[in-house]
């Protein structure tokens, strides 16, 4: 590597026999840069590079609200405080069973049950209200709780096709233990069997079991 103090070191080391010996190491060293800038750039620009099949597919309630009756709905509700949230996004979300089976059979949702913006949802306006506890609560996280006994997040929601209720979940689920929770409602098994009936028959091995989807 040269180091020039001065234009005038510059132009000595131009006419210098140095400089002419290591011209090709020199050139040699331009090039080898200009290519790996050049894949530096394809690596960070290229979609292909920067989208992965890994991970939850997230959407919203607007984008959903002309596809109803193509997929069943999941709804996270969360706050910016909740480290279990935090955790179940890390976690339990990014594991690829998980992911891979909710991306194809459900409109996944994340939302913040402390949220200051209205939603607008199968014709009806939900908003925050502050009186609801200490901390107030938006009145589409209380309508997707409301037959559940406990109260907390995080909480899981499940809606059918016509984005009827099924059933919310309140706190942590582990990996394994959501895998069984998807199927029981993804595959529709809640239509025909009791939550007791169908862990047991899942949990036989898991030999017995065998997923619609």
């Amino acid at each position: 590597m040269f180091l020039f103090k001065s234009d005038t070191d510059l132009g000595n080391m131009n006419t210098s026999s140095n400089f002419l010996t290591n011209l090709p190491f020199v050139m040699k060293l331009k090039h080898t840069l200009l290519f790996s800038f050049l894949l530096f750039a394809i690596v960070i620009i290229s979609p292909s590079c920067t989208s992965t099949d890994t991970g939850m597919r997230w959407t919203t309630f607007d984008k959903i609200s002309s596809k109803k009756g193509q997929k069943m709905v999941f709804i996270e509700l969360k706050t910016s405080w909740c480290g279990w949230c935090r955790r179940m996004e890390n976690v339990t979300f990014d594991d690829p069973t998980v992911s891979k089976y909710m991306n194809k059979n459900f409109f996944n949702i994340q939302f913040d049950a402390e949220s200051r913006k209205n939603i607008n949802f199968l014709g009806k306006t939900y908003r925050f209200n502050s009186a609801d506890g200490s901390r107030g609560r938006h009145s589409l996280a209380k309508a997707l709780t409301e037959d559940s006994e406990k109260q907390g997040y995080p909480t899981v929601a499940f809606l059918d096709e016509n984005y009827n209720l099924i059933q919310s979940i309140p706190g942590y689920i582990a990996a394994k233990d959501f895998e069984v929770i998807m199927h029981y409602f993804g595959d529709k098994e809640y239509e025909t069997k009791t939550w007791a009936a169908f862990v047991k028959e899942y949990n036989v091995g898991n030999q017995g079991f065998s997923p619609t989807k």
